[in-house]
């Protein structure tokens, strides 16, 4: 199977979501005293990084909705209305 637009909003989605989980946790690591993590960044760039991460995942994650689908079944319902319409015997 091919690459389509789902596929690769999944996977910037999934690898955002991966690098907020592991960036958090590296935050929550050094406030903890956890696994030798003796540095952080600074407050505003901890803010900075953490808010485009956020929005990125959360922008991805409703990007890779199928949307596509909703609309080719609105548009096929249409079409059949509309056949329907014209195959039906008329009356004169």
């Amino acid at each position: 199977m091919g690459l389509n637009w789902n596929k690769i909003w999944r996977y910037v989605h999934l690898s955002a979501g991966l690098v907020l989980v592991v960036y958090h946790a590296r935050i929550s690591f050094y406030h903890e005293g956890l696994f030798g993590v003796t540095t952080v960044w600074s407050e505003e760039i901890d803010k900075e990084v953490s808010t485009s991460l956020i929005w990125l995942v959360m922008w991805t994650g409703l990007a890779k909705w199928p949307v596509y689908p909703w609309y080719k079944k609105r548009q096929n319902k249409k079409k059949r209305a509309k056949k329907a319409l014209e195959s039906s015997p008329t009356e004169s």
